[in-house]
Order: C-alpha cells, then sequence, then structure tokens
C-alpha cells in the first residue's frame, strides 16, 4: 500500500469514528472518558507520525524519525478497535464491518520504500487532519 492510500483510510477511518458521537454521548461517565481518553491517544500519535514525516522530508536519512513513523503509524490501529470495542454494545453489525473494513487497510506496509518514491510532509497533513477529528471527539465527550 502507498502511503498515499494509508492517510486517506486513516482520515476516512478518523472521519467515520468521529461521527458516532451521538453513540458516544449516550456512553456513561466512565466510557465516555474512556472514548475520550483513547480518542486524545490516537490524535497524539498523529502528531508525532505527522512531525517525523516532516523530518523525513527535511532528512531523508533519519532513520530514527523513520523508525519512530512506523511505529506510530502501526499504534493506531490498536487504539481504534480499543475505541470500537467500548462502543460495541452501541453499534449496529453495519458499522463494526465497517471499521473491522477500514482497520483492515492499516496493515503495516514499508513506510521506507514510501516515502522514498512520494516523499513526506503532504501526507503530513492529511495525518494533521484525522488528528483533528479524533481530538474533536475527545473534546466533546468531555463537553
Amino acid at each position: 500500500m502507498r502511503l498515499a492510500e494509508y492517510t486517506q483510510r486513516l482520515s476516512e477511518l478518523a472521519r467515520t469514528v468521529n461521527r458516532w458521537l451521538a453513540l458516544a454521548a449516550r456512553l456513561d461517565v466512565l466510557r465516555r472518558e474512556k472514548v475520550a481518553l483513547y480518542a486524545e491517544e490516537v490524535a497524539a500519535t498523529l502528531a508525532r507520525a505527522a512531525a517525523n514525516l516532516a523530518t523525513l522530508e527535511v532528512y531523508p536519512n533519519d532513520r530514527p524519525a523513520l523508525l519512530s513513523a512506523t511505529r506510530e503509524l502501526g499504534r493506531i490501529a490498536g487504539y481504534v478497535e480499543t475505541i470500537v470495542a467500548t462502543l460495541e454494545d452501541h453499534l449496529d453489525g453495519r458499522k463494526r464491518a465497517g471499521v473491522k473494513r477500514r482497520l483492515e487497510h492499516l496493515q503495516p506496509f514499508d513506510l521506507e520504500a514510501a516515502i522514498r518514491e512520494f516523499g513526506a510532509f503532504r501526507h503530513a497533513r492529511r495525518l494533521a487532519s484525522a488528528e483533528g477529528y479524533f481530538r474533536a471527539l475527545a473534546d466533546t465527550l468531555r463537553a
């Protein structure tokens, strides 16, 4: 998978999860806080990945930035799975299947090859957009 596809699918997943605000608002306070915490973790992870991609745009041979970006992008699916598990009783089968399909598209890929082929920074903007959706989810759950 190319980096552009990965970031596009990640952005679509962020928009999907954000549309669940009405469902999440019906959760008890403890579960709402749990989803908010995970949404913040996803947002922070996306921010770190975007920062590393920006570093790689300037310094393409920066191995620590490459490893960090790879690690951060790999971490996101686990966080989203936890959010879905928390909301499971409130999601119909179609919504769960849609998220499962989207998570399957976030399988690991060769980030180094993707960056060499297409550059990095332009994809950082899409990650920043997805970060915003997750921050909005956390903020709304706490309002």
